[in-house]
């Protein structure tokens, strides 16, 4: 079975499917990555070449895929970030095809739109994430500021961010980096939202910019969810793997996610987190 991966790519870095097609790929998914953005490198370091893929650049490769039939083998869509409401409907259009392929394939929706209380991308765009990609969702990893611009208020403390996590729909949210009021010191709660209730797992907040730690997050949540569709295991083994992965970013001084570098401490830290 195989993941299509709808989300940013750059040349050198670890950011979107730069770093997420590595992830899945090394935890035995099949992967197919579809670039919404191709930049040289992660635009925080200034200087980036490249730009947006055209939305019907995109729509004619989903098409592609189809032609093929290789949305029988489909087994997740993933998206992140889009840039531009007009690749909206190629996520859609490629949710369609997998569930109409292959009856219980995932869609999940990393509703890249922000953070650290700024919005990045156009108001446009947010409200289509909000109103037509939100509902289809099968599993919602939004990170803290997300979840306040989606839910209309950001959450103050656990109980208020399980309410707002409740509130937008999906079966299953997974919520990322937050720090409520209630949130021990020097700690950073992930907080997870099923039909059978709430859960939490408090992990260290490391001194540090971590650029597509939320792409990263998402894609280990997905790779050990996937065998199973187990919650608590596969959170468990994300949020230990993910930790894991930060303090090898440290260890090598690096700018970027040391998800290559840093493989065999994140996979054994998964490991752990299973058991």
């Amino acid at each position: 079975m195989a993941i299509l991966s709808i989300q940013s790519q750059v040349l050198n870095g670890a950011v979107g499917n730069s770093g997420a097609a590595f992830i899945l790929a090394r935890l035995g998914h099949e992967v197919w990555p579809l670039p919404t953005v191709l930049l040289s490198h992660h635009p925080g370091h200034g200087g980036a070449e490249g730009g947006p893929v055209k939305p019907a650049r995109l729509a004619a490769l989903v098409a592609g895929l189809a032609a093929r039939g290789a949305f029988a083998r489909c087994e997740a869509v993933v998206s992140g970030y889009l840039g531009v409401e007009a690749a909206v409907p190629v996520v859609e259009d490629a949710v369609a095809r997998a569930r109409a392929a292959h009856p219980g394939a995932l869609y999940v929706c990393d509703p890249v739109i922000g953070d650290h209380g700024r919005a990045y991308v156009p108001s446009a765009l947010i409200a289509a994430i909000r109103d037509r990609l939100v509902p289809r969702a099968d599993i919602l990893l939004p990170n803290a500021f997300e979840l306040g611009v989606l839910a209309g208020s950001p959450p103050s403390d656990r109980r208020s961010a399980f309410a707002a996590m409740a509130a937008l729909g999906p079966k299953t949210v997974i919520l990322t980096g937050f720090c409520g009021a209630d949130t021990p010191p020097d700690m950073l709660d992930i907080l997870a939202l099923d039909g059978d209730g709430p859960r939490q797992i408090a992990v260290p907040q490391l001194a540090g910019r971590f650029s597509g730690a939320g792409d990263a997050f998402a894609a280990l949540f997905l790779a050990h969810y996937l065998p199973e569709r187990r919650l608590d295991k596969a959170l468990a083994a994300a949020s230990a793997s993910m930790t894991a992965l930060l303090r090898a970013t440290l260890r090598h001084g690096a700018d970027e996610l040391a998800i290559v570098a840093g493989q065999q401490a994140w996979i054994a830290a998964a490991q752990d987190g299973e058991s």
